[in-house]
């Protein structure tokens, strides 16, 4: 038999250590991965990418994958790194609401304050449904923009209050 060029064993023994290596580093990509939401109702549930940016001096932004489900009465949301890492959590009930991010989580009363954190600004939350859903709906301050809901992408800019912000998304299909 023919050494393993690189630790001089028999073939034989060399495959099963290369085998035994690429197995360990599949099972240790797929542990830094994050599991993927399970959607409860597909009428219910978005996922895709979405950028914030908030019209401050200097500029703020965020932009991540996300996958969202519920209503704005219930629901979660997660925010993913670009290599499927969870970077925040985000659940709601009528009761109330709770940011997780990493080891550290925090609650409160209002879904809007804590989204407010997590993203920079408020959001109009029960307009988001809608818009996601294809619906105009009424939000103050806020302009959407839905001729390209099919194309899957919605774009909306908010003038007032100060300071303005301009959220982005686009929606796997």
């Amino acid at each position: 038999m023919k050494p393993c060029a690189l630790a001089k064993e028999p073939p034989r023994k060399c495959r099963r250590r290369v085998l035994a290596l690429a197995i360990s580093c599949a099972l240790l990509a797929a542990g830094c991965a994050s599991p993927r939401m399970i959607p409860v109702d597909d009428k219910a549930y978005w996922s895709g990418r979405m950028a914030i940016q908030v019209l401050k001096d200097p500029p703020e932004s965020l932009s991540a994958g996300f996958e969202l489900q519920g209503s704005a009465q219930a629901g979660e949301m997660v925010l993913l790194s670009p290599i499927g890492t969870t970077l925040a959590r985000l659940e709601w009930t009528p009761q109330g609401a709770r940011l997780a991010q990493g080891q550290q989580q925090v609650d409160s009363p209002s879904l809007q304050r804590l989204g407010a954190r997590l993203t920079g600004t408020e959001l109009p939350i029960t307009a988001l449904f809608e818009w996601l859903a294809g619906r105009p709906a009424d939000a103050p301050g806020w302009q959407v923009d839905l001729s390209a809901h099919a194309q899957g992408r919605i774009s909306a800019v908010r003038r007032e209050p100060s300071p303005g912000a301009v959220l982005r998304i686009s929606l796997d299909r």
